[in-house]
């Protein structure tokens, strides 16, 4: 029997190496939109550590941002991005410009705890005269796993533009087969974007907990989705409450992939 054994865990490890047996993994993680990490009820104040300190306790391993500074003046000229990779422990990032700030930038960024192979970004669909919004997309590489398309996200506030920006998006990812991606939607569960978006990925939540504003919030603006496969499999999907240093709640999931 031991002989049995034995020759069945080579086979395994054989298969494995092979390429033939595929181990599902399971990833944890946040999109949180930070307000340039101001807590909303105290003017002028930047917390980037606590932001961090958010994200430490969280666990992810993946994480999406929105609204982070890269050296404006509003954030005294700091380095909002490789700030918060430092003091959140996530050393692999990529901070993606949306636009031009007095003194710096203003976008969007990912923090992963797996090395980063590939990074792009696309500007999205705007309404003239209206604010530019963009995509950020990685290829992120777990030890002994297949890369993960992983995008982040900030939609505009007019509902007309949302459309066409969320189609867009399924353009550039609607392909992508190890897939995790969200952001700030700016729209509820039951405007035509984000059905659109259900119909076509897997919402990590069916049950849309409200996550803006930070203090009795009234409304889920704020998501993360995954590839719709008979592989992949949501976990845990959890608004993290009582959270005062942006005007939004951060969002943690759990997925096998």
């Amino acid at each position: 029997m031991r002989i049995k054994s034995l020759l069945f865990l080579l086979l395994l490890n054989t298969l494995s190496a092979s390429g033939f047996v595929a181990m599902a993994q399971e990833y944890r993680v946040l999109t949180y939109n930070v307000h340039h990490c101001n807590p909303p009820a105290q003017k002028g104040v930047i917390a980037t550590d606590s932001i961090a300190a958010v994200i430490q306790k969280s666990g992810a391993d993946i994480v999406l941002l929105q609204e982070v500074d890269y050296k404006s003046n509003r954030v005294q000229g700091a380095d909002q991005p490789l700030e918060l990779s430092r003091k959140s422990g996530l050393q692999y990032y990529r901070f993606f410009r949306a636009i031009d700030l007095p003194g710096g930038e203003y976008g969007v960024m990912i923090l992963s705890r797996y090395p980063i192979t590939s990074s792009t970004h696309y500007p999205l669909p705007a309404i003239d005269k209206g604010e530019q919004r963009v995509i950020g997309i990685v290829e992120v590489k777990p030890e002994g796993e297949e890369e993960i398309c992983v995008a982040c996200t900030h939609l505009d506030l007019p509902k007309g533009i949302r459309e066409a920006q969320v189609a867009f998006i399924d353009s550039l990812l609607g392909k992508k087969e190890r897939l995790i991606f969200g952001g700030d939607l700016n729209a509820s569960p039951e405007t035509p974007e984000i059905k659109f978006l259900l119909e076509r990925y897997t919402s990590t939540s069916e049950i849309f907990q409200h996550t803006f504003p930070n203090i009795n919030p009234e409304v889920c603006i704020d998501y993360i989705f995954t590839r719709k496969t008979k592989s992949t499999k949501i976990l845990s999907h959890k608004v993290l409450e009582n959270i005062p240093y942006s005007d939004h709640l951060p969002v943690v999931a759990e997925i096998r992939l």
